[in-house]
């Protein structure tokens, strides 16, 4: 930092001294020339000898110019290295002033480096695969049916595979999970199926073994696998005999064909294992997989989602139910990249912004603090200039003392940084995209050291600049304690308000987030998630190949937990709520069904008798699945309220009759025997989303992964043990894997919004302490300045009160003015936190309100101590302050 900071002197210096000392160099070189020849021309040498002499001796000029160069360098750096020395000096003589700025910059440079650090971690930092930036995903939209975003089918992909032009290569995924059996335990996996090009697709081949090959993405070849770093490590002990074993995963043996390097986790971060596809080009339906592709040179995601959706719009054209002309279905196309981070961006950019606004509050702080430094320092700028400093030479002393602290700043900010880093990657924030990737790299320290230099400058030219306009007469003959002059006082007081606007825009913020989150934590999510405890369960294997076997299994579990002691209900689920897994598909309720191929969506949820009261969900009217409802017997249905009332305003659904799918025989209408109340299913901000229940006895083949949902007397996490040897007890090849609280997953999804108000908090926190710091020193100073005015008001007659209120009332004038600029800025600035709000008016009249209450309190604290200290001026010692 040191060496960087005397290069960057040197060049500043050189800036202002390199033209007069190129001039000076020529005429020296010049005249030194012309009496070498004059010179030879007396010894009688001709003049064609004369100055071929005379260009020999040039040699030795230009030897002599390079050294004078040289030693003028050296001058240069040694008057800027004295400058150092001398700031150094200045600033170890005042510790206080120093360690307070000095920590005032680290809290600013460090907050700064470890947000950029975030930012460059998860949207800056390109994704590790090659050429990142020519890599899009693909996926269908058509918003006026309510499928924003909507995956693609085997049949769509294979198509636009063959007729894309824009594409260079392109696969599909889709994820599930798999269970690895024939271990010493069973072993639940995440599992990626892809087409055979996915690797080759991202550029990224495997670390051990072989990708994919063509002839592999054809039913019944599909029997191979590769399996992720973290997996192969921990459970294979990073054996590299592990290519060409086989591991039976679904019940079906698969061979090991290679092993990803490590910190490759595409398309999700807890894959373990990639399958082939299998891909059937003629399964029209099925729409869960999404495209990704590597664009041709040259092309734009923009031309590709151009050619994609006339594509798509060619293969709708030529359904049984085209959609209407008009309608705004089209293929998606975006980078990869903004699919991997786009949930993180708004959050990252609003914290961002948040972090520059408190390392501009900090630097109005340390420039109030060396505008007064310079006051008391007049004497002395003084007299340097009397002893033939110029007024330039006073700038780049102050200067170079600013970028001191600047410097000093800067470490302990890295320090700061680093910690925080440290801190947030102990945090539980599965949901934020590339955390792991986190870390203060070579760019978060070089924009440190830029942030640094940025604002040593910028905290440094007020007070620099105000030192260069000392009057000489005037600073020789005022004494130390000299007030400031009518200019500084005014810069003081504008720098004030400024940290008084940015304060409450931040603290505006920060409310209005606040707010948001106490707004989200008192909605209801539909159950009762306290003394609740989740787990998941699959089935695979030729066991239970058959439905009725998978029923047994499922109906004699839930006896058994249901008779373990501290048990009160137990249900099962295909999905439970707040995870953002489960099956959507379309539904048609009888007598409202609508022409062509599209129809509303609902979530599908397979369940068996008891989940509603395991999970605490009301059943408003009818009545719960019970073991009659079974595969020969009449199809039944039970809504949420939300369905219900979208189709009969009372909510009252039950004898009317609804399907799903595409299927629309007489066998798909099922009776609705029951109305459930609402439940959040993605999340407790988003909108209800309608909800059909189906009986599992009726759709066994579609539950072969079920959610267990246990309600305890007391802690749940301690009936964990006891379930499982219930499940071994039933069938030691059964996984049993992600085990929750429903309490933890509630707090799960709520991460995102919890580190955002905590770290925007934060900040506004520290925002508030500078600016009530700042508005005190100015105060305090002012009051230091004025004492001598003080004691004739009250010699004259003044009542200490009446100082008081003078005091206080022009310090409030700088806060309200700072304020009123403040909520404008705030009414403009929170309306990039639309999106993160929830129930809450960027522009809530509660929330500006209590700010400003806030900062007002803050302000008029800081103004009144040093106007009480003012009413206790003793006169006499007044009169004699000069």
């Amino acid at each position: 930092m040191m060496r960087w900071l005397r290069a960057m002197l040197m060049r500043l210096s050189a800036l202002f001294r390199k033209e007069r000392g190129d001039r000076e160099l020529a005429e020296e070189i010049e005249s030194n020339l012309q009496l070498h020849i004059e010179e030879n021309l007396r010894r009688g040498l001709t003049a064609e000898e004369a100055r071929r002499q005379a260009l020999i001796k040039l040699g030795r000029v230009e030897q002599t110019k390079e050294l004078y160069r040289e030693r003028y360098r050296l001058r240069i750096v040694e008057t800027l290295w004295q400058d150092v020395r001398f700031g150094a000096r200045m600033l170890r003589k005042s510790p206080g002033f120093t360690v307070v700025a000095v920590l005032t910059l680290a809290l600013g440079i460090g907050a700064n480096t470890a947000m950029f650090s975030l930012a460059d971690g998860i949207l800056l930092r390109p994704l590790p695969y090659a050429e990142p930036e020519r890599l899009v995903v693909f996926l269908q939209s058509y918003p006026s049916v309510g499928l924003t975003r909507w995956g693609i089918s085997q049949f769509l992909f294979a198509q636009f595979r063959e007729q894309t032009r824009s594409f260079e290569r392109s696969a599909a995924h889709s994820s599930a999970g798999i269970n690895l059996t024939g271990l010493d335990e069973p072993l639940r996996l995440q599992a990626a199926y892809v087409t055979a090009a996915f690797f080759e697709v991202l550029g990224v081949p495997p670390a051990l073994g072989r990708a994919f090959r063509p002839e592999e993405d054809v039913p019944g070849k599909n029997i191979v696998c590769i399996l992720s770093d973290r997996l192969w490590r921990g459970r294979f002990g990073g054996d590299p005999g592990i290519v060409g074993r086989s591991l039976l995963l679904d019940g079906q043996p698969r061979e090991v064909v290679g092993v990803m390097p490590p910190g490759f986790q595409y398309p999700r971060i807890e894959t373990d294992i990639w399958i082939p596809l299998g891909l059937n080009p003629q399964r029209r339906f099925g729409f869960m997989f999404t495209g990704i592709a590597r664009l041709k040179p040259g092309v734009t995601a923009a031309q590709a989602e151009a050619e994609t959706t006339g594509i798509q719009w060619n293969l709708a054209r030529q359904s049984d139910n085209p959609p209407p002309a008009g309608a705004d279905m089209k293929m998606m196309v975006r980078p990869l990249h903004t699919a991997v981070t786009q949930s993180a961006r708004t959050p990252l950019l609003v914290l961002l912004g948040a972090v520059g606004l408190v390392l501009l509050i900090a630097c109005a702080n340390i420039a109030n603090l060396l505008l007064a430094r310079v006051t008391a320092r007049r004497r002395e700028i003084a007299l340097r200039i009397a002893l033939g400093a110029s007024p330039l030479r006073i700038v780049v002393q102050l200067l170079t003392e600013s970028l001191l602290l600047a410097a000093m700043g800067a470490l302990a900010g890295v320090l700061l940084a680093n910690w925080l880093v440290a801190l947030i990657g102990r945090l539980p924030l599965e949901g934020i995209p590339r955390i792991t990737e986190v870390g203060v790299s070579t760019a978060a320290l070089a924009f440190t050291a830029a942030l640094a230099l940025l604002t040593g400058i910028l905290f440094g030219v007020a007070p620099a600049f105000r030192a260069r306009r000392i009057s000489l007469s005037a600073g020789l003959h005022e004494g130390i304690r000299s007030t400031a002059s009518a200019s500084s006082r005014g810069t003081s007081r504008f720098l004030v308000a400024a940290q008084v606007a940015l304060s409450l825009v931040l603290l505006v913020g920060a409310g209005l987030l606040l707010k948001s989150f106490a707004h989200l934590l008192a909605v209801n999510p539909g159950f009762q998630p306290e003394n609740l405890l989740t787990m998941r369960l699959s089935l695979s294997g030729e066991r239970y190949a058959e439905p009725e076997p998978m029923a047994q299994f499922y109906e004699s579990l839930l006896e058994r937990v249901r008779s373990l002691p501290g048990v009160r209900a137990a249900g099962l689920i295909t999905a439970l709520p707040i995870r953002p897994d489960g099956w959507a598909d379309g539904y048609a309720v009888e007598g409202h069904e609508r022409p062509g191929p599209v129809q509303p969506n609902a979530m599908i949820r397979v369940v068996l008798p008891g989940y509603f009261q395991a999970l605490g969900i009301p059943l408003l009217r009818g009545r719960d699945f019970s073991s009659a409802d079974r595969g020969d017997s009449e199809p039944v249905a039970i809504v949420d309220e939300t369905l219900a009332r979208l189709y009969w305003p009372d909510g009252n659904a039950l004898g009317k009759r609804i399907r799903f799918g595409w299927d629309t025989s007489e066998r798909a209408w099922m009776t609705i025997v029951g109305v459930a109340g609402n439940v959040k299913h993605s999340g407790l901000a988003a909108a209800g989303y309608p909800h059909l229940y189906l009986s599992h006895r009726q759709r066994e083949g579609r539950a072969d992964a079920m959610y267990l949902a246990v309600r305890t007397t007391s802690d749940p996490a301690a009936a964990t043990a006891g379930i499982r040897e219930q499940v071994r007890a039933l069938d030691a090849n059964v996984p049993v894997f992600a085990v929750r609280t429903m309490s933890g997953l509630v707090a799960e999804s709520l991460n995102s919004q919890r580190l955002t108000n905590l770290l925007l908090g934060a900040f506004a926190a520290t925002a508030l302490l500078l600016a009530g710091v700042g508005i005190y020193g100015v105060m305090s100073l002012s009051v230091t300045g004025r004492t001598q005015e003080f004691g004739i008001r009250i010699a004259l007659g003044a009542q200490r009160g009446d100082v008081l209120r003078l005091v206080v009332t022009q310090g409030m004038k700088i806060v309200a003015a700072g304020a009123v600029v403040g909520v404008l800025g705030a009414l403009g600035a929170t309306r990039f936190l639309q999106t993160l709000l929830f129930e809450v008016s960027p522009a809530d009249p509660v929330t500006f309100a209590a700010v400003a209450a806030i900062l007002g309190g803050a302000a008029f604290a800081a103004c009144w101590i040093p106007a009480r200290r003012a009413t206790k001026v003793d006169p006499m010692v007044a009169l004699r302050y000069e």
